[in-house]
């Protein structure tokens, strides 16, 4: 069984106020799923070996299986691979018990695996919803629920930062959260600029990483922040300029949003609430 899911970029980080925003990213992970096994094993880049994430998925179906993950997207990076493995994942088991791929059910029991495993702060419904669904996301994470959901046809690109990831206190993130409801009021009106600068300047500052890679193409036509927990930062439109700028401070991949699910997925209404 071989199945596929998005990276999600982020506009807003969702561990200050429970809602987040995030976008589809064309950098894909797939899985190649083989159920008829008696142990859980993950294979990529040709090692093998155990993962908790992936028995406690499976467990869950009662399932045993061998899983070749293939991923465009860099580990740990803020760019959503741990959502992006779980939709993969979950899309092969639903497709092998021949369960219908209903949106709703594979992004809230995602959230739900990952609150159990501890991968995620908030369930990342954001980056779980922007991973599968493709395009604009809006999310209230809490309530697992969709506000706002649009396509837009954008290139982007993604800087890998010569530093580390920093230390994510949730006391100072959670201390004032001024900043970041102004980006989600941005971003309930369609603003991404603004609502990924003010979502950068919180978290950049929370968590110890540089402003000047923001501040430096901020006036330049598109919408650039920092990604996830980081230290990836992200940005989209006319980002060639960007490209140039980014590449003094690390590496930076060149990619696009995707405007389209990435299986044949049902979307429902029940998926969604109001702004």
């Amino acid at each position: 069984m071989k199945t596929q899911a998005y990276s999600a970029g982020t506009i807003i980080n969702a561990l200050a106020t429970g809602y987040g925003c995030a976008f589809g990213l064309d950098l894909r992970l797939r899985v190649r799923v083989d159920f008829e096994v008696d142990d859980n094993v993950i294979i990529e880049d040709r090692i093998e070996r155990k993962s908790v994430v992936l028995d406690t998925v499976l467990n869950h179906f009662g399932l045993n299986a061998v899983v070749e993950v293939r991923s465009e997207i860099p580990k740990g990076s803020g760019l959503g691979s741990s959502s992006a493995f779980l939709n993969a994942l979950l899309l092969a088991i639903y497709k092998h018990l021949s369960k219908p791929l209903n949106a709703e059910d594979i992004l809230r029991l995602n959230a739900k695996l990952s609150l159990k495993c501890g991968i995620s702060y908030t369930g990342a419904f954001d980056d779980a919803s922007a991973s599968l669904l493709g395009g604009i996301v809006l999310t209230n994470n809490v309530n697992m629920q969709i506000l706002r959901w649009e396509f837009k046809k954008a290139k982007a690109v993604v800087l890998i930062p010569n530093f580390e990831r920093g230390e994510i206190d949730l006391g100072k993130i959670r201390s004032d959260k001024s900043l970041v409801k102004k980006a989600v009021e941005f971003a309930r009106k369609g603003d991404y600029k603004n609502a990924m600068y003010y979502n950068t300047l919180h978290y950049c500052r929370a968590i110890g990483y540089p402003l000047e890679i923001v501040e430096v193409v901020k006036d330049l036509d598109c919408c650039c922040g920092l990604s996830g927990n980081g230290p990836c930062f992200v940005a989209f439109g006319d980002v060639k300029e960007v490209r140039e700028v980014w590449k003094a401070y690390g590496d930076v991949i060149e990619t696009k949003i995707v405007n389209e699910p990435c299986d044949d997925v049902v979307v429902t209404s029940n998926l969604f609430s109001s702004l």
